[in-house]
Order: C-alpha cells, then structure tokens, then sequence
C-alpha cells in the first residue's frame, strides 16, 4: 500500500512537471503574467503586443510644481512604450532561468500566482535632462546665508533666506513611474536648501579683528575678473571654534567651467599665461588678515617669485595641483571671514567676538639675499664686444615672517615664527656678440643696451587691528638694480 502511494505521487509530480516544460517549450507567455492591469497570459508574442497597444498609448507630459505648469511632447525626449521589449520579456519569465527556475515559475503560474512585469519605456534620457534643467531656472531660488553689513563703524546682520532646488534625479526616477502607471502629470521633487549660516550665528560677533588690502594692477581684465570671483567666493564664511578655512575648497578648481579666465600666473619660477591667474593675490591678502587675526596658520606656502602687491614673507601661493592656504579658528567663538573687491582693492576682513581680539604686529626679517649671476651666450649676429640682454636676472631671498602679541598697556607678551619663506635667485642672460666683421658697429650698438629697472605694481595695506607692518633693515624690492631684457615690461603676477 505504502509503495503504492509513493508511486502514485511520484507519478503526479512527474506529471506536473512535464506540464511545466511543455509550457516552456510552447510559443505562448506563461499564464498570469500581467502589466499592470492587463494579463497577457497565455497569449503569443503578436497577440500580446495588440493587446497592449490598445492600452498603452503615448500622450503629452505635463510637470508640475504648485501652481505652475510645464508642458513637454514625446517627440521632444524621443519617449515611447517599448512593446516588443515589454512582451519579450513577459515571454521569458520562465525560459531565461535554469531549468528549474523555469518549471518553477511555470508552475506557479498555472497554479494561479500572479506575475507583474513592468512595461518598458524608451527615451532619450539626455534630453530629459535637459528639459528638466530649463525647467529648474524657473524653479531655483539661490540660498542666502546671513551675512555682515558695515555701516558707519556698525555691525549690522543681514539675515538668511532659504533656497529652492529642483531634484533633478529624482524628478526623472517619478517620470519612469508615472509613465509606467500611464500617469502623464507628474508634481517635480524640489527640495528646500537651508542656508549654512544663520543670523542666530552671528548674533555674538561685533568686532572686526582685522582688515588688510592689497591693490590691484590696472590693465588686465580677465586678471581682475578672477580676482573678483574669487573675493567671492571666499566671502561671508562661518568658522566655528575648531572649524578650519580651505582656500581652495571656496575657490573650486580653476577651470573655465567655474569662471574663471586666462590671465599671468607664476609657474615654475617664471611668469606664464593661465587659467585662474590673479587668484593668489587674494589668498595672499586674506593670509595676512588672518596674520593680524590671531589665527592658526595650518599651511601656508610662499611663490617662487617675489610678489609685486605684498612683501617678502607675506604671501601665500595656492594651485589646483594640491598647494593650498589653510587656516584654523582657534578661538572659542566663531568668527566671520568678509572679503570685497572695489576700486581696484582687494580687502579681506575677520570679524570676532571682541573678548577674543588681539594686539598685534607683523615683522619679516631677510635672513640672507641670494645674489643672481649673469651668464654669456655667444651670438655670432652681433658684432664682437657687443652685448644684448636677453632674461633679466633677479636676486633670490630667505625670509622669516614672525608675528608679535601684546597687552593693554603695549608690552610684548609673545612672539612667535609664522613661516620660512624662500625665493630662488634666476640668473641673467645676456647675448656676447662674436662676429668681427661688424666690429666698427660696437659704439653704437652699446648705446642701447640699458632699459629701465621693473617697478612694484601694488603693496599691501595696514591692518585695522591696532598692529603693524614691521620689517628688516633690508627691504629689497623686487627686480631691483637688475636691468630687465630689451622689451620687457613689469607684470601683474599670480
């Protein structure tokens, strides 16, 4: 009897189971295969894409948000329901697994599970996202943290104003389902944007720590423009105690993309044409703010070319490269960083809590000045004796930058070494004429061998914080007593 059963069952379950495979094999999709609403079961490939197409119709898409309304056709993101895709795969719910896998799902079909498959939609995501970022123009609202307004000596907060932003991602991800759903109106995911800085936040500063400028050359406008950008970007920061400052997290990289222009900068000892030029002269201004400031300097690195705009010792080169100007608020109260760019200046101020102010004053000693040698070339254009500059030669220099505190009643209560700075020397070069045919020519020619010297094209300004500008006996300028070559000009530098 007991054997009987067991032959019995097993007789059933061969049974069932070849009805699972004869339904794999068959050229119909597996019972109870459904999109959305419609089932497709048991039906051919032909016969359930006819019936789909009576279903699935495509229509103009409306986006919403509130009460504005942006209409977009199929034609203009190439959107379509992909029917054949749709009914292949319906067809290959139980023919693409392994063979158990499919009999499986053959089985369950047959024995009344539901399977749902979604229709497949085609379109030109490109585009899609195109429309959608016409669309976030009209929706956008730029966020506004609270910032310091000075009026007459007064501190005056301006408050925050929160930001709109248009979800672009996830506004597609809804249009996929929409159109899944045969939903053509879809509400647009816009997010609030909370500003960073709050007027809460600054209810506590009412100081200015200190304020330095630097001037700007005239006669480049790209140069200017990138000063400006970067003045900007840089302005109406938050530190919180602790809180370091990167200036090259503000600025962003130095691209096109980001604004920024083709302008002179220092690369590699020399004056060359690049992208984002004049950018240093900010972080340079801003570093000696920070100097009367009191802050923590973290990483700080001089050019390799003395600065026309500020002194030995008090600039701060940065590059997108990995040279950054980093600073930290040491301080046990936040403090807020203010920059501007007008009038050819640029001014970068630290605002405090006024317990928090110091006394301060900057000194720079050149430890040592590296004089730069002339080296001859021989030119056989030029008649024997004579001489032609050709690279202007510049003295190199190892400076110290310290930075002095004081009390109330103006004593000395400590001093400490900011930074090392070193300046490499560049050796001149000057063409030695070899040629004796010309020889007679040598008076003459010798007459025009001198230009005048390069002249410094900015210095920085005094800072407000009751401090000053202390330097060493020697105070070479840059370029000074060095001839520079024939039709050489003083250039704004990075």
């Amino acid at each position: 009897m007991r054997k009987k059963i067991i032959l019995v069952i097993l007789f059933l379950v061969l049974i069932v189971f070849s009805a699972g495979v004869f339904s794999i094999k068959g050229d119909k999709i597996a019972k109870n295969v459904y999109v959305k609403d419609i089932n497709i079961g048991k039906l051919t490939k032909d016969e359930a894409k006819e019936k789909l197409s009576d279903e699935y119709k495509m229509e103009p898409f409306s986006f919403k948000y509130k009460d504005d309304e942006w209409k977009i056709s199929p034609e203009t993101i190439d959107v379509s329901y992909d029917l054949s895709k749709t009914v292949e795969n319906a067809y290959d719910i139980n023919r693409k697994g392994n063979i158990i896998e499919n009999v499986f799902k053959s089985l369950k079909s047959m024995l009344g599970g539901k399977i749902q498959i979604n229709v497949a939609i085609d379109f030109n995501e490109d585009k899609l996202t195109k429309e959608l970022e016409k669309i976030s123009k009209d929706i956008n609202v730029e966020v506004k943290n609270a910032t310091l307004d000075i009026e007459n000596d007064m501190i005056k907060i301006i408050e925050e104003e929160s930001g709109l932003e248009l979800d672009v991602e996830a506004s597609k991800k809804n249009f996929i389902k929409n159109l899944e759903n045969m939903n053509f109106d879809e509400e647009l995911v816009v997010a609030k944007i909370e500003p960073e800085v709050n007027s809460d936040d600054l209810e506590s500063i009412d100081t200015l720590f200190a304020s330095y400028s630097t001037t700007v050359a005239p006669g480049d406008a790209n140069r200017s423009e990138n000063i400006r950008l970067a003045t900007e970007k840089t302005s109406d920061i938050l530190l919180m105690p602790g809180q370091e400052f990167s200036y090259n997290k503000y600025t962003g990289e130095r691209t096109k993309e980001n604004g920024y222009k083709d302008a002179h900068v220092i690369s590699g000892g020399e004056v060359a044409f690049g992208t984002g030029g004049g950018v240093c002269q900010v972080s340079s201004t801003l570093f000696n703010s920070v100097l009367y400031a009191g802050l923590d300097i973290v990483t700080r690195v001089n050019h390799s070319i003395p600065s026309t705009y500020v002194d030995l010792g008090r600039d701060a080169t940065v590059t997108d490269s990995g040279i950054d100007f980093i600073f930290k608020n040491n301080y046990k109260n936040p403090v807020f960083i203010k920059n501007y760019y007008r009038n050819g200046k640029v001014v970068c101020q630290i605002f405090g809590v006024e317990s928090d102010k110091k006394d301060i004053e900057i000194s720079t000693t050149v430890n040592s000045t590296i004089q730069y040698e002339t080296v001859k070339q021989l030119d056989a254009s030029l008649a024997e004796g004579i001489t032609k500059p050709l690279e202007s030669g510049r003295n190199g220099y190892s400076v110290t930058t310290y930075r002095i505190f004081y009390d109330k009643n103006g004593n000395e209560i400590k001093r400490e070494t900011v930074c090392h700075s070193h300046y490499p020397s560049k050796n001149a070069v000057i063409a030695v004429g070899s040629n004796k045919t010309n020889s007679d020519d040598k008076n003459s020619n010798n007459d025009n061998n001198q230009t005048p010297p390069e002249e410094n094209t900015g210095q920085g300004g005094n800072n407000n914080n009751g401090g000053s500008d202390t330097g060493s006996t020697e105070t070479p300028t840059p370029g000074d007593g060095v001839p520079p070559a024939v039709g050489d000009t003083p250039t704004p530098q990075n």
